[in-house]
């Protein structure tokens, strides 16, 4: 009686645990289609629309533009990344990327924006920089069309920007999934680098008068990312270095960009070719100046191959 019993209530305890798990498996089959659903869920966007821009202004876009104009190359690769490449009718002369760009209508330049050429476009929408021009912008807003100033300083406002347009442009939903790869591919190359010793790194932007890129540039932001130290990180922006100054920090690595020079000029040049980095052959030529200076997504290609060039063990 007493072994019948036992048997019970050994059956009730299996039973019971039986019903717990199917019961967590549900909820958890539950919790992921409702994780899914809300992945799917798309964003609407209402207009009118009211964005502050990175000049802090407050700009009102009456309807979603369907004719867009650029007059920021970082801008216009976003445009086109988010999708809204056919809408583009109007880009800078500077403009070189997508390959598709070529065939947009040319209504300007970064200082010299041709206001006449801007208006036969009709356009619902002007992305300009903080060069654009403040009279010609003035111009515009008064004609009606609305203008956003979208310049990133760093990383954190490429994000900035790409919130902005995916909004603007009525695709939230590939904007967010733009900023996910980027933050995924700089923690992805973080993990890979972040237990390695730094990396002592000069950016030679121009042999002519020994040009940098100083603390507040994007250059110096991927150097700290990859694993570096920017020895002219005590400079500002884009500035002058002294030779004297390079030779005592005698950097490890150095970088450059296929239109400033290549490796053997810099490593036979006075100052340059006493440094341990010209000793050691770890001269670099970046591939392409627009992933490392232009803020658009691209920037993480410009901050992977940068890394590679510091730490090549950590990517074999």
């Amino acid at each position: 009686m007493k072994k019948w019993i036992k048997n019970i209530v050994v059956f009730i305890m299996i039973a019971v645990l039986s019903l717990s798990l199917v019961s967590c498996s549900q909820k958890t089959q539950e919790k992921t289609a409702t994780n899914e659903n809300t992945t799917k869920t798309e964003v609407k966007v209402t207009f009118p629309l009211k964005i502050t821009d990175f000049m802090g202004r407050q700009v009102t876009i009456k309807k979603e533009p369907k004719r867009i104009v650029s007059l920021s190359p970082s801008t216009t690769e976003l445009i086109y990344a988010i999708g809204a490449g056919k809408d583009v009718v109007g880009v800078t002369n500077y403009d070189n990327y997508p390959p598709e760009v070529k065939s947009v209508a040319k209504v300007g330049g970064y200082e010299g924006p041709n206001i006449e050429a801007i208006l036969a476009q009709k356009p619902d929408i002007v992305f300009a920089s903080n060069l654009s021009g403040k009279d010609q912008m003035e111009t515009l807003q008064k004609s009606g069309i609305p203008v956003v100033v979208l310049e990133a300083q760093n990383i954190n406002q490429i994000y900035d920007s790409i919130k902005i347009l995916g909004e603007i442009i009525g695709n939230v939903e590939k904007g967010n999934e733009i900023i996910n790869k980027m933050k995924d591919k700089i923690k992805e190359i973080n993990y890979k680098v972040k237990d390695l010793p730094k990396v002592n790194v000069f950016y030679v932007v121009d042999t002519n008068g020994n040009w940098t890129a100083g603390k507040g540039t994007f250059i110096d932001e991927l150097i700290t990312l990859a694993g570096g130290n920017n020895v002219a990180s005590d400079a500002n922006g884009w500035a002058q270095y002294s030779m004297e100054k390079l030779m005592q920090k005698n950097p490890d690595v150095i970088i450059t960009s296929q239109h400033a020079t290549n490796a053997n000029n810099i490593k036979n040049m006075p100052g340059y070719k006493d440094t341990k980095a010209a000793k050691d052959g770890k001269i670099f030529i970046i591939s392409n100046d627009d992933i490392v200076t232009k803020p658009s997504n691209r920037i993480v290609l410009g901050l992977e191959e940068i890394a590679k060039d510091l730490h090549p063990e950590a990517f074999k």
